[in-house]
């Protein structure tokens, strides 16, 4: 596919979100994308998550597209073997393991370097490598709560709240694209390779570097402000007479929008800080004030002032809305089990990406043989004995599970 990565090739072993959101944010970039999955597909096809398509679960279709998918069982012999011959001829080896998993298959990067020197590999892990939680098992949830997300959410004195999306994965993933393009960027200086290491915790932590900043500088922690803003009043999301908005950093000016612009002079809210202090005071008056029209009014009359404001939308409303169809936002693409799934796109808007050349999500190895024929160059041979091993393998294993249950 072409794009700016064009010509470089992730090897993914990659499970549930971050490393498979990763490698989907490169392909889309135009590198070409190998997602090694064990026999039956990686974890998240075999949870069988409503809702499907043609039975392909929702929570792998939307992090899997533009990729080959390669069953390696690299247990194996047959199947180490081939992961090497696919490690000399790539440029990254990305995986959100746990730490030990890789070393365990002898295809951590200390391994895999002697394989090929140039080699990047990319680890997204709970905690980091090593220190003391580096072997316990962590999620996106888990990270959140550590890094302070979770008691920052919310209206103040609520429950703990976990924001709709998977900040701690989603934060690692777009952490990890951007260590491993900055590791490219230093092989195509050096000829050298490196060892990248991405962990949900610290991504989660970088999200709140504004809150940690006031209270490094202040000694207190700052409070919950539901869609407020800590330091900016009016700032969030306000009732109108018929549902709601959101209005941007816009003092004074909005004042005279909303028809109050005498408390611009007044004593209580001249200053920021006086703004901050009489926080509910202030709200409770644009509050007042918006409830006179509807939000459509609203809209048109902010934006006419010049005034950041937006509708606050339910998901069916969001890709109604017509810049988000101007933007393409719905890709539709051809699925191999026949049929369009259409998913959220991308947002890069360049001249070397083209969505037209967008795969969707590979069914569980679908590309075996195209890899391991063309990429690799295996004889129709040496494929059967891949596959039998792995067979082999897969059997054994079930018999011993059967036996201890």
């Amino acid at each position: 596919m072409i794009g700016p990565l064009e010509g470089i090739r992730i090897v993914s072993v990659e499970r549930a979100l971050a490393g498979p959101y990763a490698s989907m944010i490169m392909g889309d970039l135009g590198a070409e994308v190998i997602k090694v999955e064990p026999p039956g597909g990686e974890q998240v096809r075999s949870a069988h998550s409503p809702p499907y398509f043609k039975g392909e679960p929702s929570n792998f279709l939307w992090v899997n597209r533009n990729k080959k998918s390669l069953i390696l069982d690299m247990t194996t012999e047959t199947g180490l073997t081939a992961f090497y011959d696919l490690v000399k001829i790539s440029d990254v080896v990305l995986d959100n393991n746990r730490p030990g998993v890789m070393e365990r298959l002898k295809t951590d990067y200390d391994t895999l370097k002697g394989v090929n020197p140039r080699i990047i590999c990319c680890s997204i892990t709970g905690f980091g490598p090593d220190g003391p939680y580096a072997k316990f098992p962590s999620y996106d949830l888990i990270g959140e709560g550590m890094a302070g997300i979770l008691l920052q959410t919310g209206e103040p004195n609520g429950p703990p709240i976990k924001p709709a999306p998977s900040l701690a994965d989603m934060s690692s993933a777009y952490y990890a694209v951007m260590g491993i393009m900055a590791a490219l960027l230093h092989r195509s200086r050096t000829g050298e390779g490196q060892k990248v290491n991405i962990n949900l915790l610290d991504s989660a932590i970088t999200l709140l570097a504004a809150q940690f900043m006031i209270y490094i500088l202040s000694g207190e922690v700052p409070e919950r402000m539901g869609a407020g803003h800590l330091m900016s009043v009016p700032f969030g999301a306000y009732k109108t007479k018929d549902g709601w908005i959101t209005i941007g950093v816009s003092w004074p000016q909005v004042t005279k929008t909303l028809g109050i612009e005498w408390t611009v002079t007044d004593p209580r809210f001249a200053t920021i800080e006086n703004r901050i202090k009489n926080r509910k005071e202030l709200e409770n008056l644009v509050t007042q004030a918006l409830s006179q029209y509807d939000t459509k009014t609203w809209l048109e009359k902010m934006r006419a002032d010049d005034i950041p404001v937006g509708p606050v939308y339910s998901l069916d409303e969001v890709l109604e809305d017509p810049q988000v169809k101007h933007n393409k936002m719905v890709l539709s693409l051809e699925h191999s089990l026949g049929g369009q799934l259409k998913m959220i796109g991308t947002p890069f808007k360049m001249p070397t990406v083209n969505t037209a050349e967008y795969t969707a999500p590979p069914t569980v190895g679908q590309h075996n043989h195209e890899v391991l024929s063309k990429l690799l160059g295996y004889s129709e041979s040496q494929i059967k004995a891949l596959e039998n091993e792995q067979e082999a393998n897969r059997s054994n294993l079930q018999s011993r599970l059967r036996r201890s249950s």
